[in-house]
């Protein structure tokens, strides 16, 4: 199947925060996705029903797939809460992810918290560090221990506060590029846009994307030394009008004004 673009785009803070500026930018996503000209990936944090849940009630736009758990589950449509994920990328996963080491990982560390159940899945271990005395140096030494393993594991670490251990192979970068080779994509661009740590995979695995005015620092960051293979765009609006401004940049959607200016 040949798509001409496909945007992955996180949620939170990046598509969501300005409701109308999302609403604006999801009558646009959709009219380019009727004419065969974009695919669109929701890359998120939230659980399948959360995203389901966010099509009515925040407007966020249907899209084509949708990888939840910061890229440890994968969904394609009809979108559905209960649906089980996609088992082939699941079963990649098991093959080198064990819970309960996982969770060794983070024994004795002061002020860490553990998230909710349904954010804590076989795949996926989650917790909160922002009650910890340090929370940046609490996530320096769980990537030591990690790290020192020599096993199949890593560490997102976002807004100062979300700590999660992965499987090795996951995370949204990967977990797009396997979609898209397990669907026979014929893809012209991936452009990633996102605003937190967890959303740094989609930019490093496909060096193109839009970074919104409100991103944290660990994503602002990849202004430092850019590779000349990457095009990053730090929009200097915040949220989807941050997006929106990255896509016309990018030439995914176009400027109506200043064409009829011309």
């Amino acid at each position: 199947m040949h798509v001409h673009d496909l945007l992955a785009s996180d949620i939170d803070n990046t598509l969501t925060g300005d409701e109308t500026a999302l609403r604006a930018l999801a009558d646009e996503i959709r009219d380019l996705r009727e004419r065969g000209e974009l695919w669109l990936v929701l890359s998120t944090g939230r659980r399948i029903e959360q995203v389901i849940e966010g099509f009515e009630a925040e407007g966020i736009p249907v899209p084509d797939a949708v990888i939840g758990q910061v890229g440890t589950e994968i969904f394609l449509p009809p979108f559905r809460s209960g649906r089980e994920p996609l088992e082939a990328w699941a079963a990649h996963l098991h093959e080198q992810f064990d819970r309960a080491t996982a969770i060794r990982f983070l024994e004795g560390v002061d002020g860490l918290v553990m998230q909710p159940d349904e954010f804590n899945t076989q795949l996926k271990v989650s917790c909160f560090l922002d009650g910890a005395p340090d929370p940046e140096a609490a996530a320096t030494e769980i990537r030591g221990r990690v790290a020192r393993s020599g096993g199949t594991y890593q560490v997102v670490w976002s807004s100062g506060k979300h700590l999660d251990i992965l499987p090795a192979a996951s995370g949204k970068g990967r977990a797009i590029r396997f979609l898209i080779d397990n669907l026979g994509l014929e893809v012209g661009r991936v452009i990633a846009a996102g605003d937190s740590g967890n959303d740094r995979s989609m930019f490093d695995e496909f060096g193109r994307g839009v970074i919104v005015a409100n991103a944290q620092p660990e994503l602002r960051a990849l202004a430092e030394g850019q590779s000349e293979h990457a095009e990053f765009y730090f929009a200097r609006a915040p949220y989807a009008a941050g997006v929106s401004e990255g896509l016309r940049h990018f030439g995914v959607l176009r400027d109506d004004r200043a064409e009829s200016a011309s």
